[in-house]
């Protein structure tokens, strides 16, 4: 897994943004050198089918920056997030294409969202594109996830399924300074997970009521762990 990188990606988001991480540093590049700088693919647009929901996170693209390389970023790139083949798509030229090679980009933000890239890791560990929602490490991490299902016939006691999409659930995972992800199945598990201040972790998310299945919740937690002493 390329933690090395992640790690990097992750301390471009710090807080302050230290001089030799600045994403000021990053030189600017316009489209056409991003698809000469990683492999791309064409989507094509048009439907065959008619699908209920929507693949992507949001189905419209957004004005977004891809940072690649640890040197390159292409600003003001109209992206969107297909959850269900995992990919980073963009618009240009009018056409749909496809991030090919997400191994070399250090992170996309789309508006408020940041993702960073996990390369293929051991069973049952989480891979591909995730959001990431502290702004260093440990932080907390979401896989989001699409499912398909094809069109079902109607049943003696139920009508017939248009072929469709549907946000499956969300899974949460912690990224942690020691190159380890853990997937979150519990608050006190994740807790046991930090190694330090259980006690004070422990009041924090009984107090506040935090949830294993709500991110900002335990990206809150990590923050307000990183206040004590």
């Amino acid at each position: 897994m390329r933690y090395r990188q992640i790690i990097l990606s992750v301390l471009f988001l710090a807080m302050g943004f230290q001089a030799a991480y600045s994403q000021d540093t990053y030189i600017s590049r316009s489209i056409n050198d991003l698809m000469a700088d990683i492999n791309w693919s064409k989507r094509e647009t048009g439907l065959t089918t008619i699908i209920h929901g929507t693949p992507f996170l949001n189905e419209n693209f957004q004005e977004g920056t891809v940072f690649l390389n640890g040197k390159f970023k292409v600003d003001r790139l109209p992206l969107r997030f297909n959850l269900y083949s995992g990919e980073m798509e963009f618009m240009a030229k009018n056409n749909v294409m496809a991030i090919a090679d997400p191994e070399k980009v250090d992170k996309v933000v789309i508006g408020t969202d940041v993702f960073i890239y996990i390369e293929k890791a051991e069973k049952g560990h989480v891979s591909g594109f995730v959001k990431i929602w502290n702004e260093q490490l440990p932080a907390i991490v979401t896989k989001m996830k699409v499912e398909y299902f094809d069109k079902e016939p109607p049943q003696p006691i139920a009508e017939s399924k248009p072929a469709r999409y549907e946000r499956a659930t969300d899974d949460h995972y912690l990224l942690t300074a020691d190159d380890k992800v853990e997937r979150i199945t519990s608050v006190k598990k994740l807790i046991e997970n930090l190694g330090s201040h259980g006690k004070e972790l422990s009041e924090y998310a009984k107090n506040e009521k935090v949830s294993a299945n709500k991110p900002t919740e335990l990206a809150a937690m990590i923050d307000y762990l990183r206040t004590l002493p």
